[in-house]
């Protein structure tokens, strides 16, 4: 009877563990979306960023400004992971398809020390294929007073026609998954449906 005993006592602590592990899984699938990014109505203001990729490479350029009132898909994201890839990408081929309608993107690397994140982000680019321009800033374009980027974001996509926000979507770390990038380009879908009319 003492062996039955103590077995059960090394269970009942594997146990408790196991449970605590599947909760803390579970709850982490069950937060809800966060809210990065300027409301939906409201403008996108203009800043500044430094080119990386793309024909402005090297250079300081608006690129909310220089799309103008185009429909837009403006991806900030503050790491460069493998997920980010492949929604460039895809995001790549939809503007591809739909550059006669006047869809642009860009995508900027928000970092604490912009001159540090360039060569990642090259490495990136280069690796994972993206044509998108890419551009580095710093912390203050994800300021309140600018895009408003949830501090928990890892990436956020903002889409936007005529400067004004009609659609955004919040990932923390490692939230985008393929779901995420299904949702994201039905977003693009409707942001397009939207701009013909």
């Amino acid at each position: 009877m003492s062996s039955c005993r103590f077995s059960s006592r090394i269970r009942t602590p594997a146990v408790v563990a196991f449970a605590l592990v599947v909760l803390a899984v579970a709850g982490a699938a069950d937060k809800p979306p966060i809210r990065s990014g300027r409301d939906i109505g409201q403008p996108v203001p203009s800043f500044y960023v430094r080119a990386v990729t793309g024909p402005l490479r090297n250079k300081s350029v608006c690129y909310v400004c220089r799309n103008g009132s185009r429909p837009c898909v403006m991806i900030l994201f503050r790491n460069t992971g493998p997920a980010l890839g492949k929604l460039l990408k895809e995001i790549d081929k939809v503007v591809d398809r739909n550059r006669v309608a006047g869809l642009r993107s860009f995508g900027v690397l928000i970092s604490p020390d912009p001159g540090r994140a360039i060569s990642p982000l090259q490495t990136m680019a280069f690796n994972q294929k993206v044509s998108l321009p890419l551009s580095v800033a710093t912390d203050v374009v994800g300021s309140p007073s600018c895009q408003n980027i949830h501090r928990q974001a890892e990436v956020t996509v903002v889409l936007y026609r005529r400067m004004k926000v009609v659609g955004r979507f919040g990932f923390r770390s490692r939230e985008l998954d393929d779901a995420g990038t299904r949702r994201v380009l039905v977003g693009i879908k409707g942001l397009l449906g939207e701009s013909q009319n």
